[in-house]
């Protein structure tokens, strides 16, 4: 007797060995479709437009500064070199209002999450007198405190001091306004300096080297005046997410949508959020942030003899899980080497905040989570036919157990397609509704009884709503299953504790 009990224990124990084998297929089918879709996305974003990324506008200000040279004392003079200034803002109020959207870009089954907006800058600039302008010779890393950085000695009093031409191009200075894919940009920026309307048009020669903008041309006599008031009304258009690179001083940002699902990702959050039937509002301040890019961007701009090179790491719009480290820009100093032919690249990434409009209905992610108790699922069905052998005395034959643990395994491979296709939860009910009928009315006729088939569906019946409850509590997941399965193991001793094993036929 013993014997006969080990051997159908055994077999029970292979069979859900079997489906957990069946189980890790099941995953890698998720994976593969997961990985389509991203390809899918990563095609519509190739094609229309990618996650958008935004550097505070600024004003590069070219400078040709020639040293000071005696012929008598020295055997050569040292070329001219030209710098671009920045001139950063000393107080910039951003503005973002986005619409998010799930319809516009579809391919098949397969769609991106798209947004469209305005985003607007209010600035103010004071303007530093051209004697003024000089640029410190720390490197260290960025303090709240600290100025800005170059990675030369450059001090343009002191080349003053030494007799140094300083020729500062006013009549050529723009307003840069960086955006890492102009694709959407659907109309030029209209820019409003101290009251006068201007239009922002594409650099004919961009000085920028890796740098996407779009720049304002400003009038010499501007710099004249003791401030400049610039507001930039900026449509704009993105996949997936948006990220806003501060730079100046005092900055601050506002964004508001109607997502109902925001993902903050950057370097820092907002310092306030409100989340209402209609979206979101998120704002955001951090001066440690903007100054240590204010160093990072004067670095690059005013390397002697170097080009400056500004990219934006902009990785697949799928990967959800790089999603935070996805928009870096990376700053690249490119200095000359003169004993060479090769260039130095020095790679230094800006720190910046903002939004991914993540789906809260992620089918793939959903299905994952919902495969982590198929075989709790599997183990309970296969426990409640050996309790009804023991306790009703029934025989029941491993392929009986083996059909019912398939067609529990069946209702992954319906859901993964139907939630392809519906939503989520309903796509969930179709498939444990079909499943559940199905095995209800087998074990009619495995246990002999409509009574035992009536528990034995309820039982399952209500597994499947536990467990998709389990799913929608995403924060309490963990803590709820593990008193789901304290409850599950206590109930089972409960109904066993009178039985003599020893003398189970």
């Amino acid at each position: 007797m013993q014997k006969a009990l080990i051997i159908k224990l055994s077999i029970i124990g292979g069979l859900c060995l079997i489906f957990a084998i069946g189980l890790n297929l099941m995953q890698s089918l998720v994976y593969e479709r997961q990985q389509y879709s991203d390809t899918v996305i990563n095609e519509i974003s190739s094609q229309h437009v990618n996650p958008q990324e935004i550097i505070t506008p600024f004003i590069a200000v070219p400078t040709t500064i020639t040293p000071a040279c005696n012929p008598e004392k020295e055997r050569s003079c040292r070329p001219a070199f030209e710098l671009s200034i920045p001139q950063l803002a000393s107080m910039t109020q951003a503005q973002q209002s986005l619409a998010v959207s799930t319809d516009t870009y579809q391919r098949g089954i397969y769609h991106a999450t798209s947004y469209q907006g305005d985003v607007t800058f209010k600035q103010q600039y004071k303007l530093s007198a051209p004697a003024a302008l000089t640029i410190p010779t720390s490197t260290t890393v960025a303090t709240p405190t600290a100025s800005v950085v170059a990675s030369e000695n450059i001090d343009l009093s002191a080349y003053i001091k030494q007799g140094a031409n300083i020729s500062y191009a006013w009549n050529d200075a723009r307003l840069i306004i960086p955006v890492s894919d102009l694709r959407g940009v659907s109309q030029l920026p209209v820019v409003q300096v101290n009251g006068k309307t201007m239009t922002a048009n594409y650099p004919v020669t961009p000085k920028m080297a890796g740098l996407s903008y779009v720049e304002v041309v400003l009038p010499a006599d501007l710099f004249q005046q003791k401030t400049l008031q610039i507001t930039v009304d900026l449509p704009l258009m993105g996949l997936s997410a948006v990220r806003t690179i501060p730079l100046g001083q005092q900055f601050s940002m506002t964004m508001a949508s109607d997502w109902h699902a925001p993902n903050f990702i950057g370097q820092a959050l907002p310092a306030e959020k409100t989340f209402t039937n209609q979206g979101f509002q998120a704002e955001w301040e951090n001066q440690y942030l903007t100054v240590a890019n204010n160093q990072m961007l004067t670095q690059c701009l005013t390397t002697s003899g170097a080009t400056c090179e500004i990219h934006s790491n902009l990785y697949p719009v799928g990967m959800d899980d790089s999603i935070d480290a996805m928009y870096q820009a990376d700053v690249a100093v490119v200095a000359a080497n003169e004993a060479a032919d090769y260039r130095s690249v020095q790679n230094i990434q800006m720190n910046g905040f903002g939004v991914s409009f993540a789906e809260p209905n992620n089918v793939y992610l959903q299905t994952e989570r919902a495969m982590k108790y198929a075989l709790l699922l599997i183990v309970v069905s296969f426990g409640t036919f050996f309790l009804f052998e023991i306790i009703k005395s029934l025989r029941i034959h491993p392929i009986q157990y083996l059909l019912v643990g398939s067609a529990l395994l069946v209702f992954y491979v319906l859901l993964l397609p139907l939630a392809e296709q519906f939503v989520f939860w309903q796509a969930y009910a179709i498939a444990a509704t079909a499943c559940v009928g199905l095995i209800g009315w087998y074990t009619y006729y495995v246990l002999n009884s409509v009574k035992r088939a009536a528990i034995f569906t309820a039982i399952l019946g209500g597994l499947y709503g536990g467990f998709y409850g389990l799913l929608t509590v995403e924060d309490l997941n963990l803590l709820l299953g593990a008193i789901f399965c304290f409850v599950l193991i206590a109930s089972v001793m409960m109904l066993t504790r009178k039985i003599d094993w020893y003398r189970v036929a």
